[in-house]
């Protein structure tokens, strides 16, 4: 066994571990927000949603009626859910490609979208936190640390692809940007 195997050779399998793992995990909460996106479509009108109704002064502005800007209000918070379970989804399934193929450019997409996916949940963050989801909020919270702490095993693969120092099996190319 040399250095490069016993080193990198967990490396790559645990990259491709996680990517299997965010695929599973995307896939779930994208299914889990489309099925109450149906629930709710289906039941308009007789099932309304106490946590996006709660706001203080919302009479004033949208006056007495305000059943319609809560069921657009429910739909835009499960079709964000669900965009962006898609969206993990798909960086997710470039991203094991990419470690099973010793593909950086594939690679360093995930490692973007990671940015864009923290940013994203930001904004999460906030309308959990005014509509007192505090299990939306704790989940979030922790799926992004969890993806924070899951980044700079990613970075470890690319800087390995990058430099060569990556096991491969016998007649495998390295696809470098």
């Amino acid at each position: 066994m040399t250095r490069k195997f016993l080193f990198c050779f967990p490396l790559r399998v645990g990259n491709i571990v996680f990517g299997y793992i965010v695929i599973v995990l995307s896939l779930m909460v994208a299914a889990l927000h489309l099925y109450e996106l149906g629930a709710c479509i289906i039941t308009r009108g007789s099932r309304t949603e106490d946590k996006f109704g709660n706001f203080q002064k919302l009479e004033s502005i949208f006056g007495e009626d305000k059943n319609e800007l809560v069921e657009i209000i429910t739909i835009t918070y499960y079709l964000t859910y669900i965009i962006i379970g898609l969206l993990l989804f798909i960086f997710a399934a470039i991203f094991t490609c990419g470690v099973y193929k010793l593909n950086d450019c594939a690679i360093t997409t995930f490692f973007v979208y990671c940015f864009f996916h923290l940013f994203f949940s930001i904004g999460l963050i906030v309308w959990e936190a005014l509509t007192a989801g505090w299990v939306q909020l704790g989940l979030i919270a922790v799926s992004d640390v969890l993806l924070i702490i899951c980044l700079f095993s990613v970075k470890y693969m690319m800087e390995a692809i990058r430099t060569g120092n990556v096991y491969t099996r016998p007649g495998d190319i390295l696809y470098k940007c």
